[in-house]
C-alpha cells in the first residue's frame, strides 16, 4: 500500500539524513508490526540506510532497523545520504531552479507536458480498473510536469482506483520548489541511482529530460509496468544551439532508447515539435540557464547569447513508453 500523501508538518527541524537519527528498538518494532495502529501506514518506501521498509508518521519515516528520517517543514523527506554525494549540494543549482520555474510557468512547454499526459493517459487506460497505482516522476525538478500531470488524470478517474504521485530528484533547492507546486504529494531528495522505493513496487515511472539509471528504474518498477522517457528529439532548441556551436549537430535520437535496451524493450513512440518565438532577453537567459548548456559555454558565448531581444528555436522532442524485458531484475 503506498504512503499517504505528506501532512502538513508544523515543525522547525531539518531533515535528518547524516547521521541517520534512531529509534528505540521498541518503537520501530511497534511501527512495522501493525502498521495501522495509531494512524500509522506502510509505505512502498525503503529505507537508504538497510534497505527495509519505511512507515510513516506525521513527522517522520522509520524502518524497523531504528533509522529515521525527518519530514522537513516544507512537506519533503531527504534520503539522500551525505557519504553518497559528490558534492555538498548536488544537482541543479537555486539559480537554475528559479529560471525553469519562470520560463516553465510562461506555459512555453505546455504543449511537451500536454504530450506527456497524454501518453500516460493512455497507458492508465489501457490498465483498466484496479486498485491504487504509484507513479514516480525519476528526475521531477521544481514539479512542474508532475503537477500538471496530476491535474490531467484527475478528471475521468472517478470509477477507478487512486494514483499516488511521487517526485524525486537531487537537488534539494529543487525538491523545495516542487513541495510549493502541490504539498499532497510525495516529495523526497534522492539520487537516481539510488531510489528509495521497494524492488518492484512502482507501477509508472516518467523521466523527463533527467538523467536515468536503467538498471534502478528496472529493479522499482513492477513486472507489468511502464517506463515514460521524454528527451530532446534531433531539432531541439536548435537556434539557441546556432547561436552558441559554430556547427551545430542534430542529437542523437537513440541513445537513451540504447541505453535502455538492456533492461527495457519499446513499446510505443511519439514525437512533438513546434516552434517558439521568445522576445525578450529574460526569457532567452532563463532557457539557457535550465539547459546543459549553461555549464558548457564560456563567458564570450555566454555574452552573444545575453546580446539577443529575440530568438526563434525549435522544440522537437521524443516521447517513448518501455516495458520490462522477461527476466529483468
Amino acid at each position: 500500500m503506498a504512503c499517504p500523501p505528506p501532512f502538513t508538518v508544523d515543525t522547525n527541524r531539518t531533515n535528518c539524513y547524516s547521521p541517520v537519527r534512531l529509534l528505540s528498538h521498541t518503537q520501530a518494532t511497534a511501527l512495522l508490526k501493525d502498521p495501522r495502529e495509531k494512524g500509522h501506514m506502510t509505505s512502498i518506501l525503503r529505507c537508504p540506510v538497510c534497505g527495509e521498509a519505511l512507515a510513516r508518521t506525521a513527522h517522520s519515516y522509520h524502518c524497523s532497523n531504528k533509522h529515521t528520517f525527518d519530514i522537513a517543514r516544507q512537506g519533503y523527506a531527504n534520503f539522500h545520504l551525505v557519504n553518497r554525494k559528490n558534492s555538498r549540494e548536488p544537482g541543479d543549482s537555486q539559480e537554475m531552479i528559479e529560471s525553469r520555474r519562470r520560463f516553465l510557468d510562461l506555459g512555453l512547454y505546455n504543449r511537451v507536458s500536454d504530450g506527456i499526459n497524454g501518453t500516460v493517459a493512455s497507458l492508465l487506460h489501457d490498465a483498466g480498473q484496479g486498485g491504487a497505482l504509484s507513479l514516480l516522476d525519476a528526475g521531477c525538478g521544481e514539479g512542474f510536469y508532475l503537477k500538471r500531470l496530476k491535474g490531467s488524470l484527475a478528471d475521468g478517474r472517478a470509477d477507478r482506483g487512486p494514483i499516488d504521485f511521487y517526485g524525486v530528484d537531487v537537488s534539494k533547492a529543487a525538491v523545495r520548489k516542487a513541495t510549493q507546486r502541490d504539498r499532497t504529494m510525495n516529495w523526497f531528495v534522492a539520487s537516481i541511482i539510488d531510489l528509495p522505493f521497494m524492488t518492484s513496487s512502482l507501477d509508472v515511472i516518467l523521466n523527463i529530460f533527467s538523467p536515468a539509471d536503467f538498471t534502478e528504474f528496472s529493479r522499482i518498477l513492477g513486472r507489468n509496468g511502464r517506463l515514460v522517457i521524454a528527451s530532446p528529439g534531433p531539432r531541439h532548441l536548435n537556434g539557441l544551439r546556432e547561436v552558441i556551436y559554430p556547427v551545430a549537430r542534430e542529437h542523437a535520437r537513440s541513445e537513451k532508447a540504447e541505453q535502455a535496451g538492456g533492461h527495457f524493450s519499446l513499446i510505443t513512440a511519439s514525437r512533438i515539435t513546434y516552434q517558439l518565438a521568445l522576445d525578450d532577453r529574460s526569457k532567452i537567459m532563463d532557457l539557457l540557464a535550465m539547459t546543459p548548456y549553461f555549464w558548457n559555454i564560456g563567458l564570450d558565448t555566454r555574452s552573444k547569447v545575453e546580446a539577443l531581444d529575440r530568438l526563434a528555436l525549435d522544440v522537437d522532442v521524443d516521447i517513448r513508453v518501455f516495458g520490462k524485458k522477461e527476466g529483468s531484475i
